[in-house]
């Protein structure tokens, strides 16, 4: 403990038992770490993490009682108990985390990717080409989490565990709310890659500069190679930033891949003079591809390799994912897209699918309860690349569907705020069939906002809702009507 108290910066006071020089009881040991008091496991490190709604100190008794070994404060408690005090809890987790679970980016290669769009394609694009090339590969990130970077306890222990079971690279979606709360303080990185900076979570950052240096604590010298993408004005002050903190600086761009050929089969190209092709759908995707090639490039796969292994990747589940089949006689693709620059780049894309006399219909809405400044501009996007706005319910947490969905149609111009291109309908099933079964033969539907996402939440409940189900049902009926 004493040891732990150290490397973390903090001040240990041992318990009474150890305190009394009489005592016979061996120093505390520490197995494992928990910010949560439901978690806790007997030897474990209990982290009383002051939260925005929570003080993690007033259940330090709670996870004491259900077998904590010690405790991590900013503040000596009256209780029997061994405690490593810090000034911050939440900034010393990560760190603890890390000596806890013995920095177990020592044992395997980490790979961070953050950027407003594309960190879940470009994580499981590197990962299906490292794959390829006979790495064995484990991605982490919104597809299988609470949170896109889990808690720093939780990070390191599955970081431990996938080292320790033989996993030689986890490719890690790291999110600007990780990095300024501190989920990957203490890690390093083998790699850093950003995507690209854009509207999104200014109710958390306040301001796109705030946001931007959230981002920019990935590469402060926390990852050996620093990828960046400097098509971005922002990727290009990354650049900048970094060359004087990280041991490589290596600049990509969408533009790496050239010749490009999207289909509905997917994408292809040329890469450093090599022919690539993938399953991909859409135009935007072709950024996303260009940094999974040259992280791993970086990484020190061989370029032949890489764009032969190019081909492995495949569509990720929610982003701008095929729902319709041969058998459909309308496209209808679902995604992820919830802020203006993505639903723009989703949006071309998807046009891009159809033909030239086919209409686009956009299905979508927005969450509440978070930035509402993104509303109207996500009306704007729409209103400049789809035929047919259906604005419905996303996630409208406490606040009322009608008053976003207006919030939206604020954005939409002339060409939508009157006759057949602007509906309103706030039941999400209904807007996604209003869609299906109106659009004609060959036109194109693109269901965005949820994505992956199978909950729907509303007030304090959350229902089921998987808008890839739904479409596929609304499609069945009409491939039955059809007959």
């Amino acid at each position: 403990m004493e040891g732990l108290a150290s490397a973390i910066g903090g001040t240990y006071v041992a318990p009474p038992g150890e305190r009394d020089r009489r005592a016979t009881s061996s120093p505390t040991l520490v197995h494992g770490i928990a910010h949560d008091s439901r978690s806790v496991t007997p030897g474990a490190l209990f982290g009383c993490v002051v939260g925005q709604h929570h003080d993690g100190h007033r259940f330090a008794a709670e996870a004491l009682a259900a077998g904590a070994g010690a405790l991590l404060v900013s503040e000596v408690l009256d209780v029997d108990a061994a405690q490593i005090v810090v000034p911050d809890v939440r900034a010393a987790l990560g760190p603890a985390s890390a000596v806890v679970w013995g920095q177990p980016w020592r044992r395997c290669t980490v790979v961070g990717v953050t950027g407003t769009s594309g960190k879940t394609t470009v994580t499981h694009a590197i990962a299906a080409i490292a794959t390829a090339c006979g790495t064995t590969c484990e991605v982490m990130g919104t597809l299988d989490g609470t949170h896109t970077t889990p808690e720093a306890p939780d990070l390191c222990r599955r970081l431990s565990q996938a080292a320790d079971s033989g996993t030689e690279m986890v490719v890690l979606e790291v999110s600007s709310h990780a990095l300024a709360l501190g989920r990957v303080n203490g890690a390093s990185f083998a790699a850093g890659v950003f995507t690209n900076l854009s509207h999104e979570h200014l109710d958390f950052h306040a301001t796109m500069e705030e946001y931007f240096n959230a981002k920019a604590r990935l590469f402060d010298g926390r990852s050996e190679i620093a990828v960046l993408n400097v098509a971005d004005t922002w990727g290009r002050r990354l650049a900048s930033l970094a060359a004087g903190t990280t041991a490589e600086v290596v600049r990509w761009q969408p533009s790496d891949i050239d010749r490009v050929v999207a289909s509905t089969e997917g994408l292809s190209g040329r890469w450093r003079g090599r022919d690539v092709r993938c399953g991909l759908l859409g135009r935007f995707n072709v950024a996303n591809v260009a940094a999974a090639a040259a992280t791993s490039s970086a990484l020190g796969f061989e370029d032949d390799a890489v764009a032969s292994a190019i081909a492995a990747i495949t569509p990720v589940r929610g982003r701008l994912w095929p729902v319709s089949g041969p058998e459909d006689d309308i496209t209808v693709l679902v995604d992820y897209a919830h802020k203006p620059d993505a639903l723009a780049a989703a949006l071309a894309s998807a046009r891009e699918l159809g033909s030239a006399d086919s209409r686009l219909w956009a299905v979508f809405g927005a969450g509440g309860d978070r930035d509402r400044s993104k509303r109207a501009p996500m009306g704007a996007a729409a209103d400049r690349h789809a035929d047919v706005l259906i604005l419905t319910t996303d996630n409208p947490r406490s606040e009322d569907p009608a008053h976003i969905a207006a919030d939206i149609a604020a954005g939409a111009g002339i060409r939508h705020d009157s006759g057949d291109g602007l509906h309103i309908e706030l039941d999400r099933s209904a807007a996604i069939s209003y869609a299906i079964s109106n659009a004609m033969a060959g036109d194109v539907v693109i269901i965005a906002g949820k994505g992956h996402e199978t909950m729907q939440v509303a007030a304090s409940r959350s229902v089921p809702f998987d808008d890839a189900v739904a479409a596929a049902g609304h499609l069945q009926r009409r491939r039955s009507a059809r007959r």
